[in-house]
């Protein structure tokens, strides 16, 4: 049962961002939505991150500060499951990511609660962005993503997200609680740990979303971004990319659904990798569970066949 003021639970991850965190509080603070608590997880910083943050924390106690203890592993995937694992300790009812060096718009918690508060149905709610380097190029005004640079519309969550015709990062949706507390981030993931998790939600989950048809947040491009930076190198973001798609297929083949985007895309990444024992697997999942006279799915049969002989 949702409250009619409910209370939303930010879960911000942070390492080394002294210099850039300060912008992010000062975004959450101007929210025009002001029933939110902030839940800060420190990776351990090197720098002087705490410090500002402690400072914020004397401004205002909805924001709350943690060191990842020692039962999660380095990386943003354990900080963000003692983030989740925290807001699971209070009974969160809403939970909202975000990044300790993006911007929220001062209505980003207000325009996204409003459809979950009006139509309980809608499991969570997604807004447009815009990438940006520094903080004076943000304009507040409210301002429609209309040249279609950001997708939030689909049909299909899951085909949508994993073919990359939707534009969904973590900043971006708001959720219900109950939804994401039944999940957790793999650790044993550097790198496409948010492409991991948010696909097998979409995999088992039957979601009804609202797509809030605004710019409502700025993800910040710099060097030192997790993703672009030598943080996570070259080897690490092939393994992960690797062990992901593995686990991936791994999931969809044992919930005996699949399409011929599934299909072709596991066979192919297993003909790169010449790996004969994914091939078998997936020729006999498509004789055991699929019509093979299905045309999308003769060309890979073909293709296993001729790799298999």
């Amino acid at each position: 049962m949702i409250s009619d003021n409910p209370k939303i639970t930010i879960l911000l991850a942070t390492f080394n961002r002294a210099h850039l965190i300060g912008e992010t509080l000062d975004s959450i603070l101007a929210q025009t939505y002001i029933n939110w608590e902030c839940l800060i997880v420190d990776d351990h910083s090197k720098d002087e991150t705490e410090g500002v943050i402690t400072e914020y924390i004397e401004k205002d106690s909805r924001f709350e500060y943690y060191k990842k203890t020692d039962n999660y592993q380095p990386g943003l995937s354990g900080t963000r499951n003692y983030g989740l694992d925290l807001a699971a300790e209070r009974n969160s009812e809403f939970i909202q990511f975000f990044d300790d060096d993006d911007i929220m718009h001062p209505q980003k918690l207000e325009l996204q609660i409003e459809p979950l508060l009006n139509d309980t149905n809608f499991d969570l709610s997604i807004c447009c962005y815009r990438k940006f380097h520094k903080l004076v190029t943000i304009e507040f005004d409210l301002d429609k993503a209309d040249d279609h640079s950001c997708n939030i519309k689909t049909k299909n969550l899951l085909k949508a997200f994993y073919l990359n015709q939707i534009n969904l990062n973590s900043p971006g949706p708001l959720w219900k609680a109950q939804v994401l507390l039944g999940y957790r981030f793999n650790e044993d993931l550097y790198y496409a740990e948010e492409r991991d998790f948010y696909l097998r939600i979409f995999l088992h989950e039957n979601l009804e979303y609202y797509p809030v048809d605004e710019i409502l947040f700025w993800y910040r491009k710099h060097d030192m971004a997790i993703t672009s930076n030598l943080y996570v190198n070259s080897k690490v973001k092939q393994d992960s990319h690797l062990l992901f798609q593995e686990n991936f297929k791994n999931e969809v083949l044992q919930k005996s659904y699949a399409d011929t985007y599934f299909i072709k895309s596991f066979l192919t990444i297993a003909i790169q990798n010449n790996d004969k024992t994914s091939i078998k697997q997936i020729r006999n999942y498509i004789y055991e569970n699929l019509n093979i006279f299905n045309l999308g799915y003769i060309i890979p049969l073909i293709k296993i066949n001729i790799i298999l002989k």
